[in-house]
Parts: structure tokens; C-alpha cells; sequence
């Protein structure tokens, strides 16, 4: 008898371990061999966007079309996820996260308006399956601060897509929302520089550094923790 192949679910149970382990690339890779065995695993699909999505966030920038192509790859995953499994608000996560990386890498500001009105829709219809999933509410956060801070010719691009700015758009509902997936979920390094970041917008310093030396002393808890406790040590280093 010929050796067994493993089962979707086997491949994507060690997908899973791995990518607790940090192991980006060979969870991709296991994901991807689920898909193959079982291509309706919408788990699968969602779990591949992310791990894409990081790849391509660790990519450098000289190689933008490769930055790219991951970015592109991983919102086609998502949105089959999402096709397969409409509820799981990890899946529309996934989306949102590669469609915010994808804006990061917008050429000009009507691009990225585009895009942040797709990812305030997908947010909002995310938090509809879920008001209590923490990372939207990050997503929310981060949302308002990137548009509470547009300059001029990006307003500009804002009156086109939207008719005028959003309503409520301020660096204190930024906050809101940030401490609101602090809540959710305490101790996560990711909310906090976010938090962290806009009280150093907001001029609010000694609150930006306590917020920041708590974060540091978190152990890492996801693959992306190690790269944010580098961004929280930029941040001191400029606020000190």
C-alpha cells in the first residue's frame, strides 16, 4: 500500500502550529497544500491571505511589484473566503487587511480614498457579524487617524469620493476606537503603538511614552509582534 497523502484538515492543523511558531512561509505553504486538497476550505483560503499578507509587509520596498503581487494574491484569497464563508469575520479581516496595505502602496490620493471607502464599508459590515471583534476595531482606529491627518490635496481627493469628508472623522474617535480593541483584547502591541501614535499626533507625550514602554515589556504573541516592538522603540527614541 502507497503511503497516505494528509487530509485538508491535517495540513492546515500544521499551517496553524507553525504560524504560531512564526513560521510564515512554511504555514503558507501548508495552507496552500490544503486548498489544493480541499479548495471550499474557507479557513484555508483566509489563513493563506494573512500569512501573504505578512510575506508581502516584509518584502522590501526597491521590490514593489513583488510587494504587490503578494498584496493582490492575498485580497483574491480573502474574497474567496469570504464567497465560501460570508459570516467569519476573519475572513473579511483578511480583506480589510490587504486591501489597507494595498492603499499604503497608492500611488496618488484618489487611490487611496478608494480604497479607505471599500475598507470603512467592510469594516462597518464586519462589525454587523460582530461588534465585539477587536481587530475592526483597530482597523476603525486607524481608519479616522489617517484621515484625520489628510492634507490638503487629499481632502481634495476625499470631496470627489466621498462628497465632503465623513462625518465624525477626528483624532478623538481614533482614540476611541483604539482603546476600544485595547478592551477587547489587553496587552496587544499592535493597539497600542496604534494608541501610541496618535497621542504623539496629538502632542499628548508623556501618555505616548508610558503606553509605549508598556508595550515593550509584552513578550511577542503574534509574527508581526518582533517588527512592532522595533516600530514602539522608533517612537520612544523620537519622543525622548
Amino acid at each position: 500500500m502507497g503511503a497516505q497523502h494528509p487530509s485538508a484538515g491535517q495540513l492546515l492543523a500544521e499551517g496553524i502550529a507553525l504560524e504560531k511558531k512564526y513560521n510564515v512561509p512554511e504555514a503558507l505553504a501548508k495552507y496552500e497544500a490544503a486548498l489544493k486538497v480541499d479548495p471550499k476550505s474557507a479557513e484555508a483560503w483566509w489563513r493563506a491571505s494573512r500569512m501573504l499578507s505578512n510575506l508581502g509587509g516584509h518584502t522590501d520596498k526597491k521590490q514593489a511589484e513583488e510587494k504587490r503581487a503578494k498584496y493582490e494574491t492575498a485580497k483574491k484569497y480573502a474574497v474567496t473566503s469570504i464567497a465560501l464563508n460570508p459570516k467569519n469575520p476573519e475572513a473579511r479581516l483578511a480583506h480589510i487587511i490587504s486591501m489597507g496595505l494595498l492603499a499604503e502602496m497608492a500611488g496618488n490620493p484618489r487611490e487611496k480614498i478608494r480604497d479607505a471607502k471599500i475598507i470603512r464599508e467592510e469594516a462597518e459590515a464586519t462589525l454587523a457579524l460582530d461588534s465585539a471583534f477587536a481587530p475592526i476595531y483597530f482597523v476603525l482606529g486607524k481608519w479616522h487617524y489617517e484621515l484625520a491627518k489628510l492634507n490638503w490635496l487629499e481632502q481634495m481627493a476625499v470631496k470627489l469620493f466621498f462628497g465632503g469628508m465623513p462625518e465624525n472623522v477626528s483624532m478623538t474617535r481614533a482614540i476611541e476606537y483604539l482603546r476600544k480593541a485595547s478592551r477587547l483584547e489587553p496587552n496587544t502591541i499592535l493597539y497600542m503603538y496604534g494608541e501610541a501614535s496618535v497621542l504623539d499626533y496629538e502632542g499628548k507625550k508623556a501618555e505616548a511614552i508610558a503606553l509605549l514602554e508598556r508595550a515593550l515589556k509584552l513578550p511577542p504573541r503574534e509574527p508581526d509582534d518582533i517588527l512592532r516592538k522595533e516600530k514602539c522603540n522608533e517612537l520612544l527614541r523620537a519622543l525622548k
